[in-house]
């Protein structure tokens, strides 16, 4: 096993050294929760209600180390989330393994190393970051999700606010799915699918809101079922990790047990998707 340099262990107790505080995570919170997007310093601080003096010190602290973007847009300060570095020092926690160490699509597989030690830890920092998905789901095995499916879930939750929707569907999840460069996303776009088209046929059902989107965006019932199912059926297959492609069954299993139709599913045959043969892909991508 390759001996980790004091240097990188170093500049890893950094950045997780810069998580050290409720304000820290709280803004992390948020940062993900609006990813891409971000929000400007005046939103943060509405919403957290943070001293601006205050606010300022813990952007800047987590700007240094890497773990917020921040750009400016005419008078405006906008901050988000950088989830490479993210992935970079929970990568690391688990693997020992630096960004230098890694090939480009490594992390996606962190969720299924064996001896996962830390699992209990690692989950705690996702209830964190990540409470307006666990808190509201309770949805055991939520840790295993792979850095890729959790980038679903953020997207999903931006394309709601790009619709000015009060609420994450099917739709959204699907596509935060065509969105994320992954396998789920290289076999829809192989059956036609691709954001532009996938976009303007939930637009053609659903609509756009009219009302500001909250932070923390509640889950439809079928979206949460689509979590769900994703989770089962990665224990269904044997697999300690939960990628694009679970998330993709759970909306095809959602789409067959419910009475009706979710909307991903009528965007799907509304494109001419052969549903067949769509799982029939993912089952061999998983196999």
């Amino acid at each position: 096993m390759k001996k980790i340099n004091q240097k990188d262990t170093a500049q890893y107790a950094d950045i997780f050294a810069a998580l050290g505080s409720e304000s820290r995570l709280e803004i992390m919170r948020l940062m993900f929760a609006t990813y891409p997007q971000g929000m400007t310093v005046g939103e943060i601080q509405e919403k957290l209600k943070i001293p601006n003096s205050t606010l300022s010190h813990h952007l800047e602290k987590l700007r240094n180390e890497g773990l917020v973007n921040c750009q400016k847009d005419k008078q405006f300060l906008w901050y988000s989330a950088d989830a490479e570095t993210m992935e970079d020092l929970l990568s690391f926690l688990t693997t020992g393994k630096t960004k230098s160490d890694r090939l480009p699509e490594s992390f996606d597989n962190t969720f299924t190393q064996e001896g996962f030690m830390i699992e209990n830890f690692f989950a705690s920092i996702f209830e964190r970051l990540f409470g307006l998905i666990s808190e509201r789901f309770h949805l055991k095995g939520f840790e295993r999700f792979t850095a890729k499916a959790i980038a679903v879930i953020t997207i999903a939750q931006s394309e709601s606010r790009r619709l000015s929707h009060q609420y994450v569907g099917t739709e959204q999840i699907l596509l935060g799915l065509v969105s994320e460069g992954s396998n789920a996303a290289e076999i829809l776009n192989s059956m036609g699918v691709n954001l532009e088209n996938a976009q303007i046929e939930v637009e053609k059902i659903i609509g756009k809101g009219n009302k500001l989107t909250p932070v923390d965006i509640p889950f439809t019932s079928r979206a949460k079922q689509v979590l769900e199912l994703s989770v089962a059926e990665s224990q269904k297959l044997g697999h300690n990790y939960i990628g694009t492609e679970h998330l993709l069954l759970g909306i095809l299993r959602e789409g067959a047990r419910s009475i009706g139709q979710g909307v991903a599913i009528k965007v799907l045959q509304n494109l001419r998707v052969d549903l067949i043969s769509l799982e029939q892909q993912l089952q061999v991508a998983l196999s």
